[in-house]
């Protein structure tokens, strides 16, 4: 067990690593010329915009002649925000430098010229110009000399007659600039140097300014630590924020809740959390370990470059455009439709190998920090929760709600023997994370009983039998299952019982579109209920799978078009043979998932299209010619579909849309409490800002002062919903935790609608999750709750929607409500 000492020399190397991955995040963008895209050039510049852009007017106005004034002319083309916005962004981008002055102050110029170049090419020509912005935004661009390019290439083609701004005007453009800059503010001097008898005028920043960014940076660098697990039980959590790490720095930036305003932390410090605690309390008090097995093919498999469950070591390429040598102007039908799939698919390419990039940065450090973890016997983890009740690890990544190679090289330090029917659960849980998982319980140990041998040469042989496991729905938590599958058979070559092995794999028990089954139970949904194991199927021993259900239901209005022949498109032929190519008939199932899944969470129509045709190029990209056509097309057949299969989750958020537009004219925020008495207070203000977009330098924004008095009723009616899901989930998790404790079962591993425990546990955990939903929604009206909570005032919200006729008892007895 290690020492309280060495708990706090942990804490202090968090806070260090947190600072150098500050300092070499500022130096890094020093040293690329991006110094404006630092915490301290974004403070400087707020803090000195307004006053310069108001010195900047009055020269402006200042009709005098003379020299200072010749460049006037050009200068007032261009919006004064953004020409002292992009001198100011040039200037801290080479603050760090020494940067001649005639330099920067051309290249200032050429950015204003720029800027009244492309507003006027977007003023002629506003549609097409548009489409040249949105294809920026969709590839995520913001180089700026890449931008410049294509802006220019088009604005030739189009023949927009610029007459080019000289470098002497350039460069007085700039001087002008720098001049007002240097006039009213101290964070810039000249200095002249001389060599080989030239004179050589730089800026550089003054003494006082360097002062400021060093005592800045040296606040900032601290404020981020490189939050890791504990070497000890974590410090018992006895308010907001007395607990989880021990020195006061690091307790500084992990609070137990969240909160973002004065009155929400009024609010949580007044709250009786005595239960939420408990909770958190519980799952700090799990102890945690390397899978060392697991762990050992994790770095091979990195240092092999193998792209099993992590990023490929490949760049993804881009394909080239299908009509790249022709005039838009000049394409077929055909080829406008091929030009739209490729754009759009590009910009999905081009986002994902960002993630990629990201990913790889995240899987290094996860093996780094499993090689500094695996020396422990057992660690911990500081729990935390956002302002809706939801927990989380304050440690990203390295974590039981990290990514399935994060899952799979940790599990409970503490070991129990399977039993019977841990025995049982351990081979569900194998065909789960294969992938397995829609058939019967007895189907899935069948199924991993049936490939007996075939596991057990995979699990002694990894790296050999890749094509056995590499393809999982979870590969590296498959490939654990499959080590204490074939570590527990080898009791029975020694004359000893599988039932004797002690495992310490977390089983993991997963709701059926978790926020649906909320929204169902709360208004007794009996046909939502069905469709996600809320209740079983009386015609079937299998889950039901809502997915399948919508696309089923998607499938018959399809084809009922089909017939009537009503379709003037000709998409609705396509799509059934795309059915019948790739669905047995039916819509896929992948093409329904997303937009379901994502329905209580806030998902629109058109994030339905962009999930449909997400899913066309993963099946089939070659099928449809305009496959986002396709998508348009499908969409309000696959909406509408979702409304058929889940309409109390429709209701229901209506509903408390409904609520919140009334709430926010009466200018308050919404509250709600959870049963065990979580405060959730949820307000979106509308901000005073002073905004600056130009058209190649990026967007600048100033908040003026606080938070205004005035409520966003926008953002208030779309957080609603999901927020008031996400506090049930949230809820019943937290309750699940105190049940089980309750009976001895404190080994937990949980993410929302996911919960884990020892295969031995799992009859038991899985009896529990049930008892405290019922109870969480037979006992309690969180609807009901809500509308009194915030009819206050005077206020009055609509009437609470009517409920079904689902009998939550049923859910006892439901064998696959989570599973």
């Amino acid at each position: 067990m290690a020492s309280i000492e060495e708990q706090l020399e942990l804490e202090r190397v968090m806070r260090e690593r947190g600072a150098d991955s500050y300092e070499r995040s500022v130096r890094e963008s020093e040293d690329s010329g991006r110094g404006a895209e630092t915490a301290y050039a974004r403070r400087l510049m707020k803090e000195f915009m307004l006053p310069l852009v108001d010195a900047l007017k009055s020269y402006l106005h200042d009709t005098r002649p003379g020299r200072r004034g010749r460049v006037r002319p050009l200068l007032s083309q261009c919006d004064p925000e953004k020409a002292m916005y992009m001198a100011m962004h040039a200037l801290f981008n080479h603050f760090t430098m020494d940067q001649p002055l005639a330099g920067l102050a051309r290249k200032i110029g050429k950015m204003v010229e720029d800027e009244v170049r492309f507003t006027r090419f977007q003023l002629m020509y506003g549609d097409y110009y548009n489409e040249i912005k949105k294809d920026f935004n969709r590839k995520g661009t913001k180089d700026y000399r890449y931008m410049h390019r294509v802006l220019t290439h088009k604005a030739n083609e189009k023949q927009d007659e610029w007459l080019e701004w000289s470098a002497t005007e350039q460069a007085d453009i700039g001087c002008r600039l720098l001049d007002i800059i240097l006039e009213h503010t101290d964070l810039v001097k000249r200095v002249d140097t001389y060599s080989n008898g030239k004179t050589r005028t730089l800026l550089k920043p003054t003494e006082q300014t360097l002062k400021w960014i060093e005592e800045h940076n040296e606040i900032c660098k601290f404020m981020f630590p490189d939050k890791m697990p504990c070497i000890i039980h974590p410090d018992e959590w006895t308010s907001v924020e007395q607990g989880g790490y021990y020195t006061p720095e690091m307790r500084s930036c992990s609070p137990l809740i969240k909160v973002e305003t004065k009155r929400h932390r009024e609010i949580v410090r007044n709250a009786d959390l005595s239960k939420v605690m408990q909770s958190v309390n519980t799952l700090q008090n799990v102890p945690w370990e390397i899978n060392q097995d697991v762990f050992t093919i994790v770095k091979a498999a990195w240092s092999k470059g193998l792209p099993i469950g992590m990023p490929s070591s490949n760049p993804i390429e881009i394909p080239p455009s299908p009509v790249q040598d022709k005039n838009k102007r000049d394409l077929t039908e055909r080829e406008q439709e091929a030009f739209v799939d490729w754009k759009r698919e590009a910009a999905q390419l081009y986002t994902l190998e960002k993630e990629r990039v990201s990913k790889s940065y995240q899987i290094s450090r996860i093996i780094r920090m499993g090689n500094e973890f695996a020396r422990h016997k057992a660690f911990y983890y500081v729990w935390y929760a956002d302002f809706r009740g939801r927990l989380y690890t304050t440690t990203a990544g390295f974590s039981p709600q990290g990514p399935d190679i994060a899952k799979g090289i940790i599990r409970f330090a503490n070991s129990k023997p399977l039993g019977e029917r841990g025995w049982y659960w351990l081979r569900v849980h194998g065909a789960n994370k294969y992938g397995y998982d829609k058939a019967a319980y007895d189907q899935r140990v069948e199924w991993v009983d049936n490939q007996r041998q075939r596991f057990i040469d995979a699990a002694n042989n990894p790296l050999s039998s890749i094509d056995v496991w590499a393809n999982a729905d979870k590969p590296w938590q498959f490939l654990a299952f499959l080590f204490e599958y074939r570590d527990a058979l080898a009791l029975e070559a020694v004359g000893h019982s599988v039932h004797e092995y002690r495992s310490k794999l977390p089983i993991g028990l997963d709701g059926s579109c978790n926020g649906l089954q909320n929204f169902s139970a709360m208004l007794r949904d009996a046909v939502g209920g069905m469709a996600t194991n809320l209740i079983q199927s009386p015609s079937s021993t299998e889950p039901s799978d809502i997915y399948r259900e919508v696309a089923r239901v998607c499938t018959k209005k399809v084809r009922q078009i089909l017939s009537a022949g009503t379709d003037a498109t000709g998409y609705a032929a396509q799509w059934v043979k795309f059915f019948d190519a790739h669905g047995e008939g039916f819509l896929p199932r992948n093409i329904a998932k997303r937009p379901v899944m994502t329905l209580p969470y806030g998902s629109t129509r058109q994030s339905c299209t962009e999930y449909i045709f997400e899913a066309i190029l993963k099946t089939d990209k070659s099928f449809f010619v305009g496959s986002w056509k396709a998508a348009v097309w499908l969409t309000p057949y696959l909406w509408d579909s979702i409304g058929d299969v889940v309409i109390a989750a429709r209701e229901a958020m209506s509903w408390l849309q409904k609520c919140s537009g009334v709430i926010s004219k009466t200018n308050q925020a919404i509250e709600w409490f959870a049963t065990d008495g979580f405060p959730v207070y949820q307000v979106s203000h509308i901000i005073d800002t002073y905004k600056i977009e130009t058209q190649l330098a990026g967007k600048f924004q100033i908040r003026l002062g606080k938070y205004s008095e005035n409520i966003n009723p926008n953002k208030q009616r779309l957080g609603v919903a999901p927020n008031f899901v996400h506090s049930c989930d949230s809820d019943h998790l937290r309750a699940t935790v105190r049940a089980a404790a309750s009976e001895g079962i404190t080994d937990l591993a949980l993410i929302h609608d996911d919960y884990g425990t020892h295969a031995c546990d799992t009859d038991a955990l899985h009896r529990i999750i049930r008892e405290t939903f019922i109870s969480l929604y037979a006992e309690n009206d969180p609807l009901a709750a809500f509308k009194a909570a915030n009819e206050r005032e005077g206020t009055t919200l609509p009437d609470l929607p009517a409920k079904g006729v689902l009998d939550l008892a049923s859910v006892r007895t439901s064998p696959y409500f989570f599973g």
